[in-house]
């Protein structure tokens, strides 16, 4: 249960998860939002709960897995635990926010005092990294599961570079993504005498305060094979955000082999230390761009994305997802 009908990230993983059940499982999508006006969200909400409690009357349910963020989203699927707790489905809270230790720290700690009790029995937590347990050990379990997001690889890159750097910023338009930082990343390396060109998704042209129309696209919200378009033909894709949890856009890229330059949030994501810049440095951003568009530079970063790469294969999420299942299933064997 999840976004899965909505722009982003999370029914990107969604959509891909439904596609890649474990062997011995079948899934079904309950989607829990739509994209639109404040009557399309209720009335997404208010089919999703139906069609939950019908499923589980059914007998059509085993295990119910909740993909939630923060803010209202988060009480709205406490209100669906809620539901599978009254009837004894197991229940798995998968938490995708970067900005989750924020949601936890507002109203004096009172919300991280609810969002802990509404963990602390009958559900599995997942969160993204090792790094989100660790920040996080105040509200979650424990006993909380780590499991990376995951993707394909779909285009094959040639990995030439040419007389323009193409730069890409794949993100939705919110506060603290980072478009302001990427065009003056651009700009420094105008500045620096060199020619590029900046991508970017989620915003469009009337979004900006300034903008340079031959030398920036702002594409808006685009399809998935405009996605894979972008992907193939970019040189860098840069992700300048102050909070990302475990970036969907980082991970299609490193899969897809195309190189990353990342602030520190997605640090453990990009795994490579060297790709990873404060946000307070945008000419170090540009001079890391400039010095990795040597051919043999980019070829050695590239030999490093492969490696990285192998860590969120479709195999090993299906992997991980099966275990989690498994131990859940046995628990409720045992306690019969």
């Amino acid at each position: 249960m999840g976004p899965a009908g909505s722009q982003g990230g999370m029914a990107t993983l969604i959509n891909n998860m439904i596609l890649n059940t474990p062997n011995g499982y079948s899934s079904k999508v309950i989607s829990t939002h739509e994209d639109g006006s404040i009557i399309k969200k209720i009335f997404a909400w208010r089919k999703a709960r139906k069609e939950l409690k019908n499923k589980i009357k059914n007998k059509e349910v085993d295990i119910v897995h909740i993909h939630a963020t923060h803010s209202f989203s988060w009480w709205r699927k406490m209100n669906l635990k809620k539901i599978c707790i009254n009837k004894s489905i197991p229940v798995i809270i998968h938490i995708h926010s970067g900005r989750f230790q924020k949601f936890c720290s507002t109203f004096f700690g009172i919300t991280g005092y609810l969002v802990r009790k509404s963990l602390s029995a009958n559900c599995t937590v997942v969160v993204l990294e090792d790094r989100w347990k660790k920040i996080l050990y105040e509200w979650i379990p424990t006993n909380s599961v780590v499991i990376s997001n995951f993707s394909k690889k779909i285009v094959s890159r040639n990995n030439i570079l040419n007389n323009e750097i193409n730069l890409l910023m794949l993100s939705r338009n919110s506060k603290g993504k980072g478009h302001n930082f990427a065009i003056k990343v651009l700009e420094s390396l105008e500045n620096k005498g060199f020619s590029a060109k900046l991508v970017m998704t989620g915003i469009v042209n009337s979004d900006l305060l300034q903008i340079k129309v031959n030398k920036i696209e702002a594409r808006g919200w685009i399809s998935e094979n405009e996605k894979y378009d972008l992907i193939s033909n970019s040189d860098f894709l840069i992700m300048p955000s102050d909070f990302e949890g475990s970036s969907m856009s980082v991970i299609e890229s490193i899969v897809n082999g195309l190189p990353c330059i990342v602030s520190k949030p997605s640090s453990e994501t990009i795994g490579i230390e060297e790709l990873v810049i404060p946000l307070d440095k945008i000419e170090d951003w540009s001079q890391k761009i400039i010095d990795l568009s040597v051919p043999s530079e980019y070829e050695r970063i590239n030999e490093l994305l492969k490696i990285q790469a192998k860590k969120y294969s479709i195999e090993n999420n299906k992997l991980s997802i099966s275990k989690l299942y498994d131990g859940i299933i046995m628990g409720l064997n045992n306690s019969d």
